[in-house]
């Protein structure tokens, strides 16, 4: 078969012209179709490669000018301008005109729609908790009534008033052997008679009128919110027991608390340098509640501060023309300041950096004659701290309100971290055992190793220490740091008294420690 017959599938000898003819143009559609299908199928290709390249705009300009064509936006006259210069708009300004609506407008008409106004008298309550840095929870409510006109109203004092209704919960004292001895379990191991002592205790009037004076304060100070008592100054005592040795009679005061810092006191006799981030702090008193006549003739070291002091106020107080409010805080301080100066010149006080001891209420001292478990200042008491006992006095009186309160030396002796502003026990797991009637009858200077030993004769009488425990024995950081100071003085070949007074005498000599700070008795 020949070319031509293959292309129009000329029929064989025998058959119809008719139909090979039909046959032919039915072959030649059918190449047809395919031919335009297949170059469709080549030009979609070819646009999306163009598209997907970024190229359209310009090929399609080449293609318009190649068939004698213009680009579009242009024009081939002479007095046309060029198309490039039509083009040549600064986007910027474009934009400038997009933004040019102030977005404060279309805010603004957002904001403009508002609730109808009301045609007549609308009740209104509202209801807000919130919580003080007191960590107490505050709830408020706004509720509003229809009263009568304003001129009225402004008359009446029942318009516009505030009720305040303080919700407190006072604690009960805890009178549990096994609860006390939960929150600290070496109690019951440390005291041998500790169940005994508790279980045959009674609360102490004592405890009822430190949580009377809490509510009393609450309540005075309501309407000055930022003055209101803590929550944690509120329940800062877990109970107050009075109790007797069932053997010895020795009457016992056991105060299970926290315990906060105090970094009063000064002695110019020991110590005439004081610390000035303790003396400076902002409670910081130069005074305690025990005190003896000096002993030597080296002023306070806080005298002459509050001589500057003292002469200021009177320097002031004489300037006329004062307002009175002025004028009486003038004459209050200088009132009050007069026999603190006179003091400062004749007597010495305990130092909370050296001396361990422990502050007691000012509403349980002088009560003995009414009970006698009244504790007094001097005192000697013990503090009880997981499994250590740590011999104390009771040196200075605090808040009538408030328990639980030590020296800044004892402190640092149950934290390192104690400070004027850092208390070292925030938890109710600190005892104290107080020893009323046990003070000494003559004051004087602290001695360390004296206290000791009255404070471990006391614990016998309350049925002695349990195996593995033992009294705690402080070291008396006076006495080291003079011998410091003379060692200091040694090596440099100087004199450690060459700047005291003449008229000064030695410090009382303390009896010496022994080599370990916590050593048991032997």
């Amino acid at each position: 078969m020949n070319d031509k017959e293959e292309f129009f599938d000329v029929p064989k000898p025998g058959g119809s012209r008719r139909g090979a003819r039909r046959q032919a143009t039915r072959g030649f559609f059918t190449h047809f179709l395919w031919m335009a299908g297949l170059g469709g199928l080549v030009l979609g290709l070819v646009l999306g490669v163009i598209k997907i390249s970024g190229k359209g705009p310009a090929v399609k300009r080449s293609i318009i000018t190649w068939l004698g064509g213009s680009p579009a936006g242009t024009s081939n006259g002479a007095g046309d301008a060029p198309a490039i210069q039509r083009v040549e708009v600064p986007v910027e300004k474009v934009v400038e005109k997009v933004v040019e609506v102030p977005v404060e407008k279309i805010v603004e008409k957002i904001v403009e729609v508002k609730p109808p106004l009301p045609s007549g008298y609308v009740d209104w309550k509202k209801v807000d908790v919130a919580k003080l840095w007191s960590e107490i929870p505050v709830k408020t409510e706004m509720v509003t009534e229809q009263g009568d006109t304003a001129v009225k109203e402004r008359g009446r004092e029942e318009s516009f008033q505030i009720e305040m209704k303080v919700k407190l919960t006072v604690p009960k004292p805890n009178t549990s052997v096994e609860e006390l001895g939960s929150i600290n379990p070496h109690l019951p191991k440390m005291l041998r008679d500790f169940s005994a002592l508790v279980g045959g205790a009674s609360v102490s009037p004592f405890y009822h009128h430190l949580y009377q004076l809490k509510t009393e304060r609450i309540q005075q100070k309501v309407t000055r919110i930022d003055e209101i008592l803590s929550r944690h100054n509120l329940y800062d005592l877990e109970t107050l027991l009075e109790t007797k040795h069932s053997g010895s009679g020795r009457m016992l005061l056991l105060a299970q608390g926290e315990m906060d810092v105090v970094s009063d006191g000064s002695d110019g006799d020991r110590w005439p340098e004081l610390d000035d981030y303790i003396s400076m702090s902002q409670f910081y008193q130069p005074f305690t509640s025990y005190g003896w006549a000096k002993q030597t003739s080296t002023p306070n070291p806080l005298l002459d501060r509050w001589e500057k002091k003292l002469q200021e106020y009177e320097k002031e107080f004489a300037i006329p023309g004062l307002s009175i409010e002025r004028n009486r805080f003038l004459r209050a301080q200088i009132e009050e300041m007069k026999p603190q100066v006179a003091d400062l010149k004749v007597r010495s006080y305990l130092i909370a950096e050296a001396d361990p001891f422990v502050v007691i209420p000012l509403s349980m001292l002088g009560r003995r004659e009414e009970n006698p478990f009244g504790p007094a200042i001097g005192d000697y008491a013990v503090v009880v701290y997981n499994d250590q006992l740590y011999p104390a006095i009771a040196g200075d009186a605090g808040p009538s309100w408030k328990f639980g309160e030590a020296s800044l030396r004892l402190a640092r002796q149950i934290s390192e971290k104690a400070s004027p502003y850092n208390r070292p026990v925030s938890d109710l797991t600190v005892t104290y055992l107080i020893f009323p009637g046990s003070a000494d009858e003559k004051k004087g200077p602290p001695d360390l190793e004296k206290w000791y030993q009255k404070c471990s004769a006391l614990l016998d009488e309350i049925g002695g220490l349990g195996e593995g425990y033992s009294l705690h024995r402080w070291e008396d950081l006076i006495a080291r740091k003079k011998a410091e100071k003379e060692a200091a003085a040694a090596s440099s070949g100087t004199s450690a008294t060459q700047d005291a007074p003449e008229n000064a005498s030695p410090a009382p000599a303390s009896p010496a420690a022994p080599p370990a700070e916590n050593a048991s008795e032997q």
